[in-house]
């Protein structure tokens, strides 16, 4: 036996690197397979175990204990001494916060709980004070560390009283376990929507119970989301229920036991207020008796005093008129005492004038004598006459000269004065002087009548003086009684205001006792009337309805197993089937490489060696190839394709990063079946070829025997048919297991892009089918108590003007039940005709009408999983006891949760409840939605108002998620066949090199080899296709029942468009590796293909 040499090993590295590319087929085939099968499964434990690990981290909580009486701390020490069971209390409140910004917002209020739901700190630190917060790092900045949340003044003031600061400083941001998705949930505050959470210490409330007590078990079996978990915590549950409702019972007696305790000091408190009462008003009676006799006294003195001034009146009038008498008498003798004055004046001042005119006309005139000079000439002549009279009597000679010229003159002067003299004016002058003598003598006698005048106005102006200081006194007197009769009227008219005042005190005394008296009565009568109705509220305070919620209430929790299940259902089937092409198309590789290598097989057989060794040197070629490409493809598929899954469901999930999983079992699977489907097929091949004697071997296989195909036995088509596509048929059907293998392989191929575009037209439309065409209304509004007939009229008018339709309902839950299956659904009862406004109720045949009493509807979902139709009977557990069979009247479509529609009259009949309108699907034409919403939600009695839009947007998110991953299948799915159908093309070029090379020698141009050899592969991959499409309709149809979720139900559908792109792309793959083989068939050498027989 030949041993394994240095020349042995390098014939198998020659080997590899003659035929590379198959080499590299083989290898990236079973990287694809093994990494998109390992991928894939491993993507859901992938998923857990993060989950797993987060939830153990921050210690969430496995139940969540909640009672309608609320919870106490010796609830919680109850629970926390049971074993292997961590307690602890919790309160939780919506608000409304103002955090600096335009507008304020929804929060959700936590108490920080140690040791169960811990915070993942982010950034700063967790509240250490009470006055310290933590807020939702999804939804805020570590900028905000620092900042304050103000609870907001327009909150209601149960909800102000609940909190023990108005503002929280903001220490820390931080992620919690309750919110494993970005949503926060719904509240019938702002516009209904809860926009963050914040985690504040337990003392930073101001509230006496907790809202809930949160549990985390020490002993639970399994991780997250696993059926030991789910197992253990269904094991777990109802002792936890009996439990509660033993604490329950317990919170209602102590609650009863409370109540009576405070209705008898109410009941004591009402008595002690009676006999007070009737106390009080004999007192107030009493006063008010002795008030209204001083009032009486009072009166009388009034009365009293009103005469006394009202005769004083009479005396100070009459003395009045007597004055306005004199005053009349003397104001006449005024005007009489001014007439006679004027008048008086009037003649002295007409004789003074007159005297003054006469004065100074003999003025005037004396003065006109004087300035004419004659008087001083006649003065002066006369003295002239006289002295020379006087002259001339002295002397003696008369006839002296002197003489005689003196007695001229004399003569002249005389003749002057007597010229003068009768001239008049000494004569006038003189009378002038007589004038102005009477003249002066009259104005002494005016002078002396004016005196007498003035003497006997001044006596008179004296009396009337005196008559005017008597009028003035008796004025002064009149005045003086006038004002003390005043005064005393005024003090008469306070004492009258005083007695009216005092009256109308008494008079609003004894209203306001009689009112006091009447009230307190009420009072008593209303307190009595409160009492005995405390005393019936006592008896109907209702028993605490518990509830223990586990995980699965939590609604990211809840969406994370859906979207998670999801892709576990995509896991059971695509991943092995893909893994299965692949496989297929691997060992058809390396069957028709050991056919292919017959003669050199022979060869080495001739020389010597054994059939270890050869079949060794195959395996090693394929098997190092599918070793090398299972661990790349297991390493890079479980790690790249999970977190290509979480990076696509990031829009919903942000938690954490996703953890790396190592599955050794799932490692040495691949490895077993990548070295079964390349080793394996290897061995056996060789196992097949090394039966036969080397010479055997050496020789070529004889060519098959052509056989003639169905077309030539259709003359009208074969006849029509040129040559070189009758060689390409013939060829076809010639290699049956080449046919078989390139059609399957490129049907598989193509059945998985069909499967992937398939799933992502189910799941295209399902937002949009849903909230279009069935759950056509905009808001779910909650009210805090049912609503009656009245009241639902008062509500739909009160906001006509932003609703269109307003439609009330029952919501419920019961169990529908069938031998050992068990499914839950919400029922939906009414009785207005208007539902079919809110809610698309239609089957595949049309609108179907609402149910009649004894009827009801349910969806598609349903009906497939109890295969019920219609006319059918479903059977509903009531009460947990009983069971009630309804009618099926119609079977509707829908995608979201399952739902039974009845009458309210069948609600009440089989349910064995009354109907309770709590809940109405209201529909409005306006833009704003969030506005309408905080509209409503500002009414009274609404206590939560759901926006439809927001569950909407979250069921898109998850979509789209689900819809990315989809794509990522149709990737993988696409390069699979782009492997495949290159290494099937490939391999068909090499084992045919000899045929090509005698079709170049006989004179075919490239082109026309090209299409000589492209033509069949081609054939063969729409053939391919065409299966692959009829494969992939089966194939969606089973990966889409393997992906049922309670939440969400999908189409099965497949549009026509996918069909056609299925095919593009397969065909467009294969156009594009015949266009990258074109070269190989270029490069075949003639000559050594040709004698490579020898």
């Amino acid at each position: 036996m030949v041993r394994r040499n240095t020349a042995w090993r390098k014939n198998n590295y020659r080997e590899i690197k003659k035929s590379l590319e198959r080499y590299i087929a083989i290898l990236a085939i079973i990287a694809l397979g093994v990494g998109f099968f390992s991928g894939l499964i491993i993507t859901r434990p992938s998923m857990v175990k993060t989950l797993d690990s987060y939830t153990s981290e921050l210690q969430m909580a496995d139940y969540r204990l909640i009672s309608t009486l609320g919870l106490t701390q010796e609830d919680v020490e109850y629970f926390s001494q049971r074993e292997e069971v961590v307690a602890e209390g919790a309160v939780s409140f919506d608000f409304i916060a103002d955090i600096g910004r335009e507008e304020e917002i929804v929060l959700k209020a936590h108490s920080i709980t140690e040791p169960v739901n811990l915070l993942n700190i982010r950034y700063g630190r967790s509240a250490q004070s009470d006055n310290e917060c933590v807020l939702d790092s999804a939804k805020f900045s570590k900028e905000s560390i620092g900042s304050k949340v103000v609870v907001s003044p327009s909150n209601d003031k149960d909800t102000l009283d609940v909190f023990a600061y108005d503002e929280y400083v903001v220490v820390g941001l931080a992620d919690s376990a309750n919110y494993l998705n970005y949503d926060r949930g719904t509240t019938g505050l702002g516009q209904g929507s809860v926009y963050a959470f914040i985690y504040i210490p337990m003392k930073g409330f101001s509230t006496e119970f907790y809202t809930e007590v949160q549990v985390r078990m020490g002993n639970k079996t399994g991780e997250a989301l696993s059926k030991e978990y789910k197992d253990f915590i269904t094991a777990n549950e109802a002792a936890l229920k009996t439990a509660l409702e033993e604490r329950g019972e317990l919170r209602y007696q102590e609650i009863v036991d409370e109540a009576n305790e405070k209705l008898k000091d109410a009941q004591k408190e009402y008595d002690e207020g009676y006999a007070e009462y009737l106390t009080e008003k004999a007192d107030a009676l009493l006063k008010l008796d002795d008030a209204y006799e001083e009032l009486v006294s009072a009166d009388e003195k009034i009365k009293e005093e009103e005469e006394n001034l009202s005769d004083g009146e009479k005396k100070i009038e009459e003395a009045e008129l007597e004055y306005q008498q004199s005053v009349k008498d003397y104001q006449i003798a005024i005007l009489k005492y001014e007439s006679e004055k004027k008048d008086a004046y009037a003649l002295l001042d007409s004789g003074q004038k007159d005297l003054d005119q006469n004065r100074l006309d003999v003025q005037s005139g004396m003065t006109q004598i004087e300035e004419s000079g004659v008087l001083v000439q006649y003065a002066q002549l006369n003295e002239g006459v006289s002295s020379m009279e006087y002259a001339l009597s002295k002397m003696k000679d008369k006839n002296s000269e002197e003489y005689v010229a003196i007695s001229q003159q004399l003569n002249q002067a005389k003749e002057a004065v007597k010229q003068i003299e009768e001239s008049g004016v000494v004569e006038q002058y003189g009378q002038l002087q007589k004038s102005l003598a009477m003249i002066n003598e009259g104005q002494k006698k005016l002078d002396q009548e004016r005196a007498e005048a003035i003497q006997l106005l001044e006596d008179a102006k004296k009396k009337l003086l005196d008559a005017k200081v008597l009028l003035d006194s008796g004025k002064e007197k009149i005045e003086e009684n006038k004002k003390a009769i005043s005064e005393g009227r005024k003090t008469l008219e306070e004492a009258r205001l005083e007695y009216e005042k005092g009256l109308a005190e008494y008079e609003d005394g004894r209203k306001e006792a009689e009112d006091s008296f009447a009230e307190a009565e009420e009072e008593l009568a209303e307190g009595l009337a409160e009492i005995e109705d405390a005393w019936n509220e006592i008896a109907d305070i209702p028993k605490a309805d518990v509830f223990v919620l586990n995980r699965n209430y939590n609604i990211g929790y809840a969406s994370f197993e859906n979207d998670s299940s999801i892709v576990e259902g995509l896991a059971t089937v695509l991943p092995i089937f893909f893994f299965l092409v692949a496989a297929m198309v691997c060992s058809t590789t390396m069957s028709r490489m050991v056919d292919e290598h017959r003669t050199q097989i022979g060869t080495l057989k001739a020389i010597g060696y054994s059939d270890g060794m050869i079949t060794g040197k195959y395996i090693s070629y394929s098997g190092g190839a599918a070793v090398i490409g299972c661990f790349i493809g297991y390493f890079l598929g479980t790690k790249y394709f999970p977190l290509a899954i979480w990076q696509a469901y990031g829009m919903v999930y942000g938690f954490t990063s996703l953890e790396y999983l190592f599955d050794a079992k799932l490692l040495v699977i691949s490895l077993i079946v990548s070295l079964l489907c390349s080793a394996g097929v290897t061995f056996v091949s060789c196992k097949a070829e090394l039966l036969q004697m080397p010479a055997g071997l050496i020789r070529p296989k004889a060519p098959k025997s052509g056989k003639r195909i169905l077309l030539e036995r259709i003359p009208a088509i074969w006849n029509r048919i040129s040559f070189l596509h009758k060689v390409s048929l013939r060829n076809i059907l010639r290699y049956k297991r080449r046919l078989t293998m390139t059609i399957l392989g490129v049907a598989g191929c193509t059945a998985l892009v069909v499967t992937a575009l398939g799933i992502n037209d189910s799941i295209k439309n399902v937002v949009n089918d849903q909230f279009d065409t069935i759950m056509v209304y905009d808001y779910n509004i909650s009210f805090s108590e049912g609503q009656n007939n009245v009241e639902r009229e008062n509500f739909i008018e009160s906001y006509s003007d932003v609703l269109t339709e307003c439609v009330f309902v029952t919501e419920g839950e019961v169990e529908l039940i069938q031998d050992t299956k068990i499914k839950k659904a919400s029922v939906v009862a009414t009785d207005d005709p208007n539902i079919s406004h809110v809610i698309g109720l239609s089957s595949k045949s049309g609108n179907l009408l609402y149910p009649s009493y004894g009827n009801v509807l349910i969806n598609d979902r349903l009906a497939e999983e109890f295969h019920k139709k219609e006319g059918d009977y479903v059977t509903i557990r009531v009460n947990g006891i009983e069971n009630a069979d309804l009618r099926v009247a119609g079977i509707f479509k829908n995608y979201m949760n399952n739902y039974l529609f009845m009458t309210g009259e069948t609600y009440e009949a089989f349910l064995k409840k009354e109907p309770i309108y709590q809940n109405a699907y209201a529909s409005t034409d306006h833009e704003d939605l969030y506005a309408v919403s905080a509209s409503l939600s500002k009414d009274d009695k609404v206590t939560r108002v759901s926006v439809l839009y927001d569950m909407r947007v979250m069921v898109a998110n998850m979509m789209e998620s689900l819809n990315q991953i989809i794509w990522l299948v149709i990737a993988f799915a696409a390069a699979l066949s782009f492997v495949v159908i290159y290494n099937l093309n490939n391999i068909n070029i090499t084992e045919r090199a000899r045929e090509i090379a005698t079709i170049k020698v006989i004179g075919f141009y490239d082109r026309e080899t090209q299409q000589y050899v492209f033509r069949e592969s081609f054939i063969l991959t729409l053939l391919g296709t065409l299966i692959g499409l009829g494969f992939g309709k089966l194939l969606h149809m089973f990966v889409m029942s393997r992906i049922k979720v309670d939440a969400v139900s999908f189409k099965e559908q497949i549009f026509g468009t996918s069909y056609l792109l299925s095919a593009l792309i397969t065909l467009l793959i294969t156009f594009l590796v015949n266009f990258m083989l074109r070269k190989k068939i270029n490069k075949i050498d003639m000559a050594d293909s040709l004698k490579s027989v020898e």
